[in-house]
């Protein structure tokens, strides 16, 4: 039989590629093929109706016109009836016997093939340590002498044969690895839990395999000069035992070829593991799927939580109506609402009322103002500040403490508001601590000072020739001239 031409069309894989009842041509085909597993070539039609019937819907009918289609396609063929029927309607009810050609059935098997390897590609750490081990031998043989000795040629020939055979295990791994990886990408990239799931699996992964690559890089690199450094010598003893294999054959042996091929392998594994070389390219591309994945996940889970965010706030809102008794609680509700103006107390920025219930209480407006460019927003004298309650205590506390140290001020000047520092006592050392600082800042500044209290100021005088006098304190004496602190209240700031 002459061998169809390679452009010719192919009826057989029609079932396959789109065809309107392409699943009910694949469930027949599959049934075929599992049939001729068992050794079973020829197949009853209600053989195949009871098959598809576990997957879909389907009656004699519909089998009869599939099958004449697929005979009609070549798929398969109708073996004559062996015994004669009694009547017309005995032959139409007796069911049919098909066999399966064998292109089909090659067909299938393939798909089937393809389908057992549809699972999720691995990198297999044990390749890598597998290909470091031949390696390291590889590279002891050559360090000990072992292709300058008589009768070595097969050992090297067999050594450098397994590293070669790790080295294709370990680079075939890695690329059906990084052509899976995006397959197995969550379908829908804004399902967080599905994303979450698979940044969680995968970044581990990868990011041990990378730090074990890492390493054995720089173990494979240092073995790697020493095969470089013999390389002409172990593809002449490869070629050499190759060419010997190849004349024991029976077969003319092309030395040249052979070591062509060798120095080709030799330099691929070179350049694999080099400098700027493919598992740099691998270290680089690990690096950022690693950094994609966790920049699309911390997005997923900011609009997740502004999600959660937002639906908290609406169940909220709905657990607010539904506490209304009566229609004008919920009719102010919703003009506050939807209004936009929610009160303060509501978000937690003002304590809550004390004399009515919080749904009844005003919020407080800020009104908007259009803004030219340059210009700062200004708010009217009614808006009020946004303040919590801990907040609020907080500067209530912090006046309290104005006005003390403002009064025990006032106290330690008097009712003349001035003060000796050369002839004076003071109770407590913090109170001298406290002038002593005014005094310097007054004479550094040589002007107003002031106290951290509303306006109030104070200067320093000192005499001309003022004799040295005493600050005393229940801690010690300091020697000052008498300088005379004075105390301003009010005035312009």
């Amino acid at each position: 039989m002459p061998p169809r031409a390679v452009t010719a069309e192919m009826p057989e894989a029609n079932y396959l590629i789109g065809h309107p009842d392409g699943k009910y041509y694949r469930l027949l085909m599959r049934c075929f093929y599992e049939r001729s597993l068992s050794h079973i070539t020829y197949v009853r039609t209600d053989d195949l109706v009871a098959f598809v019937q576990q997957y879909l819907p389907y009656d004699d009918a519909t089998c009869r016109q599939h099958l004449d289609q697929m005979e009609k396609w070549g798929l398969v063929t109708l073996i004559p009836e062996q015994s004669k029927p009694a009547n017309l309607m005995e032959l139409r009810q007796k069911p049919r016997v098909y066999q399966a050609s064998r292109i089909a059935l090659r067909l299938e098997a393939l798909r089937a093939e393809l389908e057992q390897e549809e699972g999720a590609a691995s990198l297999d750490p044990a390749a890598l340590d597998l290909l470091v081990q031949r390696v390291r031998e590889l590279a002891d043989f050559i360090e000990q002498d072992g292709l300058h000795r008589d009768g070595a040629a097969p050992e090297a020939h067999r050594l450098w044969a397994g590293v070669y055979e790790s080295f294709g295990a370990f680079s075939r791994r890695i690329r059906e690895y990084l052509e899976d990886l995006p397959r197995h990408r969550p379908r829908e990239v804004l399902d967080y839990e599905a994303f979450r799931a698979y940044r969680d699996l995968l970044i581990p992964y990868l990011q041990d395999y990378a730090r074990r690559l890492f390493d054995r890089r720089e173990q494979l690199r240092m073995r790697i000069r020493v095969l470089a450094r013999s390389k002409e010598l172990l593809a002449t003893t490869a070629a050499v035992v190759e060419a010997q294999q190849v004349r024991a054959d029976g077969s003319r042996p092309d030395f040249d070829r052979q070591k062509e091929r060798f120095l080709r392998e030799i330099d691929a594994l070179i350049g694999y593991f080099g400098d700027q070389g493919d598992v740099d390219v691998l270290l680089e591309r690990a690096q950022a799927w690693v950094s994609e994945i966790t920049r699309h996940a911390r997005r997923l889970s900011e609009q997740h939580l502004g999600g959660s965010v937002r639906e908290q706030t609406l169940l909220d809102l709905a657990r607010r109506f539904s506490e209304c008794t009566s229609l004008e609680q919920a009719e102010s509700l919703a003009q506050v609402v939807f209004a936009a103006t929610l009160p303060l107390h509501w978000r937690g920025e003002a304590p809550p009322p004390a004399d009515k219930d919080p749904w009844e209480a005003e919020p407080v407006t800020v009104p908007l103002y259009a803004v030219r460019r340059g210009q700062r927003p200004r708010q009217q004298p009614e808006a009020t500040a946004d303040r919590t309650s801990e907040a609020l205590q907080k500067m209530l506390s912090a006046k309290a403490e104005r006005d003390r140290a403002a009064q025990e001020l006032a106290e330690l000047f008097g009712d003349e508001s001035e003060l000796d520092l050369g002839d004076l006592t003071v109770r407590e050392p913090r109170q001298r601590q406290l002038l002593l600082r005014l005094l310097y800042k007054a004479l550094s500044q040589q002007g107003p000072v002031g106290v951290g209290y509303r306006n109030w100021s104070v200067t320093a005088e000192v005499k001309a020739d003022a004799p040295l006098g005493r600050l005393s304190a229940a801690d010690g004496t300091a020697t000052l001239p008498h300088v005379i602190l004075r105390l301003h209240k009010g005035g312009p700031r």
